[in-house]
């Protein structure tokens, strides 16, 4: 009976060796790769020709100013008006700008500035304007 339960402990030791051996396993960790940060291209223009069109919408376009810059399909256009240090986000939406609705409107390859001043001239000749894509 001794050498039996002896055999049996011995047996028994193998065993947890055995399987504790197959399950330890060092895995070193995976290491965290972060995509780089989008490229961010920013294009510094001033609009000096304004065409009058109907209504008084006084209109400047940069015409293949997108066109050489690396765009894909997920690239969102931003376009700001420069006042005084402040940069003013007229590419979503029109906003008031010296008294008047002030907006930007872009194509795959211009930007198209649009100024509505119907009762008088434009209060301005020159206008900075800062282009984002991302």
């Amino acid at each position: 009976m001794k050498r039996t339960f002896f055999t049996m402990l011995i047996a028994a030791a193998l065993i947890i060796v055995g399987l504790n051996a197959c399950t330890k396993q060092d895995y070193s960790p995976v290491p965290s790769t972060t995509p780089p940060p989008a490229q961010q291209a920013k294009l510094n223009l001033v609009a000096t020709s304004w065409t009058s069109h109907d209504g008084g919408i006084y209109v400047s376009t940069f015409q293949n100013i997108l066109s050489n810059l690396l765009m894909t399909n997920g690239s969102r256009v931003s376009v700001y008006a420069q006042d005084g240090g402040q940069s003013i986000l007229i590419s979503g939406s029109a906003v008031i700008f010296k008294g008047h609705a002030l907006w930007a409107s872009t194509t795959k390859s211009d930007v198209t500035i649009n100024y509505s001043c119907p009762e008088a001239p434009m209060p301005f000749q020159t206008l900075h304007i800062e282009v984002v894509v991302n």
